[in-house]
């Protein structure tokens, strides 16, 4: 509301009451764009801040990560997070929060941080989701909705454990083999009430296996059907250094198109007897170290 008054006796005309309706109107418009950009740029720092800085170094594996941003602008709730549990087990997490803006970066937040709270009381990924999910229905009843997926690989790296709630499943790529998406059994998103349990899928890990995970933004967009894209993800993915395959999945699935929506993708391959592995690492498209000009390089 803008208020405007005198402090001596005045009519106002209906020209000046015009010309300060005008006035009302582009203040208003000032002040909307500027709260749009602080919450814009607070929302930024905030995802950034929550994004692992580099990926950990666990013997045996190989690790690489993108993050895109959409063109549209703005910060969307895609997060994906990785960590070792006191008993060996490493844990890879990749969701993707409903909603824009300030909002949903302070959600993924709050997700990210219980999430792996949950995970030191429990190795199995789908008791750990469920108490995500019940934290979530409890303190954010019908204002949350989210996809998360939880892989936790047993300490030898031969085996995943992992729990789906509502979100893609990865692909796995084996040696001299062509990729596939992981037949994993997926649940409800978090935030959807139900009664069923959720589930855990057990999947053999073997030595040169490359596992990719990613958010909707790779393989869902405009003009191109969702089957189409995670059938173009399976043929891209192979059983190769993680670098490479992310250059090469950014390149064919993106290129120089900035996507519609936010874009994480996790990619991890198991070494074979005796190999040294390259380091892990991250590549993003913001201005944190080891950037990237363009999602297709």
């Amino acid at each position: 509301m803008l208020h405007v008054g005198t402090l001596g006796a005045r009519r106002f005309t209906e020209d000046e009451v015009r010309l300060l309706q005008i006035v009302a109107d582009r203040v208003g418009f000032a002040v909307q764009s500027r709260r749009i950009a602080i919450e814009r740029a607070a929302a930024t720092v905030l995802q950034r801040s929550l994004l692992p800085a580099r990926l950990p170094m666990v013997a045996g594996l190989e690790m690489a990560a993108r993050y895109v941003s959409a063109e549209r602008g703005g910060v969307g709730g895609d997060w994906y997070d990785v960590f070792v549990l006191p008993c060996g087990r490493l844990c890879v997490v990749i969701g993707d929060v409903v909603g824009r803006g300030l909002a949903a970066a302070e959600v993924m937040g709050r997700l990210r941080s219980a999430l792996r709270a949950h995970a030191l009381f429990s190795s199995d990924p789908a008791e750990v989701l469920h108490r995500l999910d019940q934290q979530v229905q409890h303190f954010d009843p019908h204002k949350l909705l989210a996809t998360v997926q939880l892989a936790m690989f047993e300490p030898s790296l031969e085996r995943m454990q992992l729990s789906s709630a509502g979100h893609l499943p990865p692909v796995l790529a084996l040696p001299g083999q062509p990729a596939a998406l992981v037949d994993a059994q997926g649940d409800r998103p978090l935030g959807v009430p139900s009664k069923r349990r959720r589930r855990m899928t057990t999947v053999e890990v073997p030595p040169g296996a490359v596992i990719c995970f990613y958010t909707d933004g790779l393989v869902e967009r405009r003009r191109i059907l969702l089957d189409v894209g995670l059938e173009l993800l399976c043929k891209v993915v192979v059983a190769g250094p993680v670098e490479s395959v992310l250059t090469n999945v950014m390149g064919q699935l993106i290129g120089n198109n900035a996507p519609g929506d936010d874009i994480a993708v996790l990619a991890l391959r198991r070494h074979h007897n005796g190999e040294i592995g390259a380091r892990s690492g991250i590549r993003s498209t913001d201005d944190r170290p080891a950037t990237q000009s363009n999602p297709g390089t």
